[in-house]
């Protein structure tokens, strides 16, 4: 046998391999399982050595622990099949309970399956859990809450798309050329009245309505306000579907809403949802407050109609915000905005009754009171300074002079440029109320009676 590494043998030394070579030497008379003694005493057995006893009690301990493992191995595979096949069976028993219970005969109360772990987070399932039950409105007497297809079912066939021909200049070279613009309406009553953005049908040569159920009409423009960007157009037709104008003053921050639209001009009767996110924002591009809502809008919805969960046009989708910065170009997503309704009735009303609508104006310019301005001029803080007065304007004939403070009106306090017209607005042409002003350290009343923006 040669020296190299057996993986099966344990060669602790070379002091061993000579123990074992001196044991084959051994004569017939000695006995290989005793070792040698005292070479005087050689050729008489000795008794057996400690080392030879451990090595045999270590193989019984070895080989009870072998025995033991593959008992439990054995024991564990068979349960393991026993089992699977009781579980088998019992998934397949109902079917066959089932047929053999009598009418009068009860069901089990408890699950053959009771023993099957559930699915992971199944104590928290609800199978009738709805978002739209956490977006509710303010209850309304009356009035019942609808699901998203059921708003649509309800709305969707009164609004409509519009497409404006319009001309445009294009500059020397080009002149003037003919464009279509794309926007959407709805339909406020049968015979025809369609609400939309003043934008969407400015400097119109025509335009043509389309109906959900695609009939088409030559529309006419009856009214048009720039300044709060509503216009009412009227088709020859009875008949018609319609929507309801909801009450925009109840409107809750977080509520659901809904807009239908024709986005891009190319998706007549686009549905989007998303919730209110913020109510009388003021903006710089509207004299009116304005809803905030995610609902996705896109360049053809103006004039589109927003709906709260009873299916009512509370808000007519008029403005997206798109970049951020202009400088940037950095894209904003999820912020949109309309009209609110209870702003935009007057405003529809006098369009239809007169073909235009006129702002109260009380002919003066002003500017909010700043703190520190107001302190070292002593002015009155808070409220709203007069710069200048329009000659022989609303102002000028009740006897306002550059300088008044003015800090109610009719009673309703105002602190800033956007409450005073917020107030103003709503009050009508010819409508007199009553001014409290700060002249330096007095306090006046002034009647002022509303003149016309026209």
């Amino acid at each position: 046998m040669n020296n190299e590494y057996n993986p099966y043998r344990h060669n602790s030394s070379n002091q061993n391999e000579e123990e074992h070579s001196h044991s084959d030497r051994h004569s017939p008379n000695e006995s290989p399982y005793y070792t040698q003694g005292d070479r005087s005493n050689y050729g008489e057995a000795s008794p057996p050595s400690k080392k030879g006893t451990s090595g045999l009690a270590l193989g019984v301990i070895i080989f009870g622990l072998v025995a033991v493992l593959l008992f439990s191995a054995v024991a564990g595979f068979l349960f393991f099949l026993y089992k699977g096949y009781d579980r088998l069976h019992r998934i397949q028993e109902p079917a066959e309970v089932t047929e053999s219970l009598s009418p009068d005969k009860p069901m089990p109360s408890e699950s053959l399956l009771d023993d099957d772990p559930l699915p992971s987070g199944s104590e928290g399932v609800d199978p009738h859990f709805s978002l739209e039950d956490f977006a509710r409105p303010a209850p309304q007497e009356g009035k019942e809450i609808l699901s998203i297809p059921e708003i649509v079912e309800k709305a969707k066939p009164a609004v409509v798309a519009i497409y404006t021909n319009v001309v445009v200049d294009r500059g020397a070279y080009f002149g003037l050329v003919e464009n279509t613009v794309a926007g959407s309406g709805f339909i406020i009553t049968e015979n025809g009245y369609v609400v939309t953005n003043a934008h969407v049908v400015e400097d119109a040569r025509s335009v043509i309505v389309y109906l959900e159920d695609e009939r088409t009409y030559e529309a006419k423009v009856i009214g048009s306000d720039a300044y709060a960007d509503i216009a009412v157009l009227k088709v020859d037709a009875k008949g018609l579907p319609t929507v309801e104008l909801g009450d925009s003053d109840k409107l809750l921050v977080g509520e659901m809403a809904i807009a239908i639209g024709n986005p891009t001009g190319n998706l007549r009767g686009t549905v989007t949802s998303g919730i209110v996110s913020a109510v009388d924002r003021e903006m710089q591009e509207s004299p009116i407050p304005l809803i905030q809502t995610d609902a996705a809008l896109n360049s053809g919805n103006s004039g589109g109609a927003l709906l709260n969960a009873y299916g009512e046009v509370i808000g007519i989708n008029q403005l997206k915000i798109v970049y951020a910065d202009s400088g940037r170009n950095e894209p904003i997503i999820g912020i949109s905005f309309a009209i609110p309704s209870n702003a935009a009735k007057p405003i529809i009303e006098s369009l239809i009754r007169t073909g235009k609508y006129e702002w109260p104006m009380m002919g003066i310019t002003v500017s909010t009171v700043q703190q520190e301005l107001a302190e070292q001029q002593d002015m009155h803080f808070p409220g709203v300074v007069i710069v200048s007065v329009e000659k022989n304007g609303p102002g000028d004939k009740a006897g306002l002079k550059a300088g008044d403070v003015i800090t109610k009106i009719n009673n309703k306090r105002v602190t800033t440029t956007r409450e005073l017209s917020n107030a103003k607005n709503e009050y009508r042409v010819g409508e007199t109320v009553t001014l409290e002003v700060y002249r330096a350290k007095r306090v006046i009343e002034i009647s002022l009676t509303f003149g016309s923006s026209r």
